[in-house]
């Protein structure tokens, strides 16, 4: 026959401040590696769902980076009439020609790295997950702000608010969003308006929608091998957007070193309070063995203990990162909502068993291995 679980229980209450120290280590330890993972998840995630898979991006073949390709404006009456691009009801072909830089220079010179692109409004149907939520599309000295580009200046931002914009001021007239990408971190203005603004000559890149996500790769083959196209190259806007999460990357492998490390920090806080609890409680154990309990019974009785602290522990630290869903947050240069998955706190509780069994595991086997009599005859 098991100890009774009420065994259990009361022995917790009885040692309030170990137990309440143990539930604190392990609450930090779930609700800082909930917050990492799900910083560098959502921070993928934005990244990720970036781009369209029937989108090409066309840019300077010299560099891999649109902040820093550079294309004659001439390119375009070549890229537009290229076969396999979409048009619209007008009959127009989805081409977006457009500037770019992710550089923001404020007053007193003070600089923010922000993206600013220069757009037509044919970009709204390139990018239909782009949609103005409040006001209307920029004219010229005027901008649109994506959702999270309030968290870049550090202050609310709303439609009829000016900002510096290169040399000039630029009125707010729109607020959009885009389904969580990295667009909603992001000014749109008038691209005519940019390349005056910012003294830019040359257009950063290109960006066109296929008829088909099929047609991509001859596409792209007919862009690179071009003859009236020297200097460019192309790449699918999903591939281009995944090839920069190894910033997500980091920020995962750092949240899973540093909850590596706390835990261990918390398995060896655990194990000498419990080494400390069984020293404490070594008559105790002796007469649970006299009243015919097995070295098992005594074993899984104390591993369960353990476990139902952890339990706690991480229940508690679970709804301390809860206050943290939903928040945005600016982190390498990409801002971003943070988004607590029932997949990361599952994870993160798992965490927390594993710190309660293998915190409790050590301790509870040498309780399990006290002789009867010299358990009885501890003083």
């Amino acid at each position: 026959m098991a100890i009774p679980l009420k065994y259990n229980l009361r022995s917790i209450l009885n040692r309030r401040v170990s137990t309440i120290l143990i539930i604190v280590g392990i609450s930090l330890v779930v609700m800082i590696f909930i917050s990492m993972m799900a910083m560098a998840l959502s921070m993928r995630r934005a990244i990720v769902q970036t781009g369209s898979s029937d989108n090409v991006i066309i840019n300077n073949k010299s560099t891999s980076s649109i902040e820093l390709s550079m294309i004659p404006e001439e390119v375009v009456n070549v890229i537009k009439y290229l076969p396999g691009i979409k048009k619209n009801n007008q009959g127009i072909p989805l081409v977006s020609p457009e500037t770019y830089s992710n550089r923001y220079t404020g007053k007193e010179g003070r600089v923010i790295w922000l993206r600013i692109r220069g757009t037509t409004p044919i970009a709204f149907e390139v990018y239909p997950s782009v949609k103005i939520t409040a006001g209307r599309k920029p004219h010229w000295g005027e901008v649109i702000i994506g959702k999270e580009v309030p968290v870049k200046f550090g202050k609310s931002l709303s439609i009829g608010d000016k900002i510096q914009v290169g040399k000039q001021l630029h009125t707010i007239m729109g607020i959009f969003e885009s389904g969580g990408s990295t667009y909603e971190d992001e000014i749109w203005m008038d691209k005519e308006d940019m390349k005056f603004c910012f003294d830019m000559k040359w257009l950063s890149f290109v960006t066109v929608k296929l008829d088909s996500p099929l047609l991509k790769d001859s596409f792209i083959k007919e862009i690179n091998h071009n003859p009236r196209l020297p200097m460019v190259d192309a790449i699918g806007e999903i591939e281009y957007y995944a090839s920069l999460t190894g910033t997500s990357t980091f920020v995962l492998v750092m949240g899973i070193i540093i909850a590596v490390l706390m835990s261990m920090g918390a398995i060896f806080g655990g194990m000498n309070i419990m080494y400390m609890s069984i020293a404490a409680r070594t008559r105790e154990i002796g007469t649970l063995r006299a009243l015919g309990y097995t070295p098992f019974h005594i074993l899984a009785s104390l591993i369960i203990e353990s476990l139902i602290i952890s339990v706690l522990g991480g229940i508690i630290g679970s709804m301390l990162s809860i206050v943290i869903n939903g928040y945005s947050l600016e982190l390498f240069e990409v801002a971003f909502s943070i988004k607590i998955t029932p997949a990361v706190i599952l994870v993160a509780f798992i965490l927390s068993l594993l710190i309660g069994f293998f915190g409790g595991l050590l301790p509870s086997r040498s309780a399990a291995k006290m002789h009867i009599v010299e358990a009885l005859s501890h003083v």
